[in-house]
C-alpha cells in the first residue's frame, strides 16, 4: 500500500478552520468484508484526486470506481473514509446515490476539515440521509491515520497546536449543518 509522506499528511489532514492552498482532497481508507457471518476481506488504503489530463475527480468517485468492482452483492462491507475535506455537494450526492444502491454498504466518514462550497450543507444532509456516518476528526482519529497510512519511520503522531480545539470547533459546525 502506497503510504502518505509525513508532510504530505500534515498539511492536507491539518484541521484548520479556514485552510487555503489545500487543493487536493485525500481519502484514507479502510474496507472491512465478510461473508456469510465469517471474516473476509480487510483492505486499506489512500486515494487522492485525479488532476491530470482530461479527468478532473475528487477522491470520492476515485474510491467509489475502484470500490463498486470489487463489490460482491452476497457480502456485507464495513468501509471507512478519514477524509482530508468533507465532500463537496456534488460528491456528496454521487456518495448518496451509491449508499441507495448499495445497501449491503456502511459508510462512516471522518473529516479533517469542512469543505464550503455552494450547496454544501444540503449535500452533507443527504449524503447522511442516505445511511451515511459523517464526523469531524479529532485526536485519536489523526493518530490513527498517522500510524495506518503515513510512512512515519516509526515516529510517533504529534499533534499541531489547537487540533482538539479545531475538532469541536468543526464539530460544531458539522452539526448545526445537520439539524
Amino acid at each position: 500500500m502506497e503510504k502518505l509522506h509525513p508532510k504530505t499528511f500534515s498539511f492536507h489532514f491539518r484541521n484548520l478552520e479556514f485552510a487555503y492552498g489545500r487543493n487536493c482532497s485525500y481519502i484514507c481508507y479502510r474496507v472491512e468484508g465478510r461473508l456469510s457471518g465469517s471474516p473476509g476481506l480487510s483492505e486499506q488504503g489512500v486515494f487522492v484526486n485525479e488532476v491530470c489530463g482530461k479527468t478532473r475527480r475528487h477522491a470520492e468517485l476515485c474510491f467509489l470506481d475502484w470500490f463498486r468492482v470489487r463489490l460482491s452483492p452476497d457480502e456485507y462491507y464495513r468501509v471507512t473514509w478519514f477524509i482530508s475535506w468533507s465532500p463537496c455537494s456534488y460528491c456528496a450526492r454521487e456518495v448518496a446515490d451509491f449508499m441507495k444502491q448499495y445497501r449491503n454498504v456502511k459508510l462512516s466518514i471522518f473529516a479533517a476539515r469542512l469543505y464550503y462550497c455552494r450547496d454544501h450543507a444540503q449535500g452533507l444532509r443527504s449524503l447522511c440521509s442516505s445511511g451515511a456516518q459523517l464526523a469531524i476528526m479529532f485526536f485519536w482519529d489523526f493518530r490513527y491515520c498517522w500510524d495506518n497510512f503515513v510512512h512515519n519511520s516509526g515516529r510517533e503522531f504529534r499533534p499541531w497546536k489547537k487540533i482538539n480545539v479545531n475538532s469541536r470547533l468543526l464539530a460544531t459546525k458539522l452539526e448545526d449543518i445537520l439539524k
